[in-house]
């Protein structure tokens, strides 16, 4: 390109000098007192020459510029068609997103309400279990209660006829051993009376937290009213446990069934603590029912029974002791 200007240039001013020198050619002869007035034409000419050479290098350097500023804009336009289809493909992909998500939503929403159903009815049918095991429960414990009745006036009685028969100095010594022997046999059958209705009622205490854990689970706060009435029950266990002689049938059973169920309650986030043998101080927050005791050391006070359990759910107590001190003081 610059070539062919400079090509173009040397023609224009050949024809120029031509034209220019023509003239002069013709009529030097005759004009050679205006010699000096053509040598300043042609001067000018040549400045004119050099003038238009000076403007096709600053026209050149000019277009040069323009073309790489041109090269610049075609490349940003290529970088911004680039970007432009990059964002359609990304906002297609996202609009393909949100119609998966809404959908997803749409039936998210269906399974929401239908677990809401089945939810509520499986509440109805645990809460109809339970009323039907707190009457058996209510049930069997009027039994328990009048087999004990029974058996502690049997006991009574016994006791009340071995004492006329001392009395009256009536009986033998063999006679009062054997009433003894029947004391203690209607004790040993009243204990293992006990034993065996203690077991039956943890039975049925398993099977009713079996079917509430089923029944809850997942439903949100967890009723705490059947896990407080069995650690009362655990509590009247363990008094009498510590009380009773081991070799009592059923002793161990009970004793089992019992850790079972606790350990049961713990593994759903429940703690039933036994207090029973600890020595009692002034800084337990507990209600306390004090009883004498001259059989331990002078200033002792230890826990001898248990009339409430020590329950905790997750760490936060829900139900205080109450419990039974033995004292010498």
């Amino acid at each position: 390109m610059k070539r062919r200007i400079l090509y173009y240039l040397t023609i224009a001013m050949g024809s120029f000098l031509l034209m220019s020198f023509a003239p002069i050619a013709e009529n030097y002869n005759s004009e050679r007192a205006t010699e000096a007035q053509r040598s300043e034409q042609t001067s000018d000419s040549l400045s004119v020459i050099t003038e238009l050479t000076h403007r096709c290098i600053v026209l050149e350097a000019q277009h040069a510029k323009l073309r790489r500023q041109l090269t610049t804009t075609e490349k940003h336009m290529t970088d911004l068609a680039t970007l432009s289809q990059t964002l359609l493909n990304t906002t297609t992909a996202q609009r393909a997103t949100i119609d998966s998500l809404r959908a997803t939503c749409n039936s998210l929403e269906v399974q929401l309400q239908q677990d809401g159903a089945q939810v509520t009815q499986k509440m109805e049918e645990v809460d109809r279990s339970i009323n039907s095991n707190k009457a058996l429960l209510h049930q069997r414990s009027l039994w328990g209660i009048v087999i004990a009745i029974v058996l502690i006036g049997a006991v009574v009685g016994i006791a009340y006829w071995l004492a006329r028969r001392v009395k009256r100095s009536s009986s033998s010594i063999e006679e009062i051993r054997k009433a003894q022997h029947a004391v203690e046999a209607a004790q040993q059958r009243m204990a293992e009376e006990s034993v065996k209705l203690d077991n039956q009622l943890l039975q049925l205490v398993e099977k009713q937290l079996e079917t509430t854990a089923a029944g809850v689970a997942g439903s949100g706060e967890p009723d705490h009213s059947l896990v407080v009435k069995l650690a009362d029950e655990i509590a009247r266990i363990e008094t009498n446990l510590s009380k009773m002689d081991k070799s009592v049938r059923g002793y161990k059973q009970l004793v089992q069934a019992k850790d079972r169920m606790i350990n049961n309650v713990r593994a759903n986030g429940y703690e039933i603590i036994s207090l029973i043998g600890q020595e009692y101080n002034d800084g337990m927050q507990f209600k306390a029912r004090m009883v004498p005791d001259e059989t331990l050391p002078e200033g002792k006070r230890i826990i001898t029974g248990m009339i409430k359990m020590l329950v905790n759910y997750n760490g936060k107590m829900i139900q205080p002791a109450e419990i039974v001190v033995s004292q010498n003081i």
